[in-house]
């Protein structure tokens, strides 16, 4: 089965997709589950939710801003402080029965880099983000190959058009979410998709400047 475990909605201060026609586009793209990862924000998880039906999974989950770049949480239902460290905030995605995965680790900017990767256990890395260079996701790669661990995918959306870029790949027939979260914690998934290409790399780049400008030269 095939997931996008990294999507951002209106509930992110750089995104305005729905929840609802996340999902539906997600459906008719025959992905069998997505995940919402706002920016330190878990709005839009319910609205997905409804939008999904019985048999579409909505893996409930936050990106989250640490002092040293984002972590992704899954499995969690309610923000987690932003600016903490990297080691305290794992800490409380894993007190709320979540699992965290490091997001786009060498992503310039917004990954956290090897440094903070070793100060904090995590079961998974990112090592496939549709939104991220050829050479960020390859290092990424290595790295969770070196350390022996899972690895994830997603299309870190925040149009439409990005969804499904990248994906995490499950090997098995159809899951319940917390099925999912117990396989991203014992690092039994893959990912697999597409790196950020030169156009792709213009609206990011603009896209990401002028927000930046706007929010007062501060960090998501």
């Amino acid at each position: 089965m095939l997931l996008d475990l990294h999507n951002h909605t209106r509930y992110s201060p750089d995104s305005r997709v729905p929840p609802a026609d996340l999902v539906r586009l997600a459906q008719k793209l025959r992905l069998s589950g997505i995940a919402i990862t706002d920016h330190n924000s878990v709005g839009g998880i319910e609205e997905a939710e409804a939008a999904a039906g019985p048999d579409f999974l909505v893996l409930p989950a936050i990106e989250i801003s640490t002092n040293a770049g984002h972590v992704l949480a899954y499995g969690v239902r309610e923000a987690i402080p932003r600016n903490l460290s990297v080691a305290d905030t794992v800490e409380r995605i894993v007190a709320l029965g979540g699992v965290p995965v490091a997001a786009h680790p060498y992503r310039f900017w917004s990954g956290l880099g090897e440094a903070p990767l070793a100060d904090a256990s995590f079961p998974a890395y990112e090592t496939c983000n549709a939104r991220t260079l050829r050479r960020g996701n390859i290092r990424a790669h290595a790295l969770a190959r070196k350390r022996n661990l899972g690895e994830t995918g997603g299309s870190d959306s925040h149009f439409l058009d990005e969804v499904a870029k990248a994906v995490t790949a499950v090997d098995a027939g159809a899951l319940r979410v917390d099925d999912v979260l117990q396989l991203l914690s014992q690092g039994r998934t893959s990912a697999q998709g597409t790196n950020r290409g030169a156009a792709a790399t213009v609206r990011y780049v603009s896209k990401a400047v002028g927000e930046w400008i706007l929010r007062g030269m501060r960090r998501i």
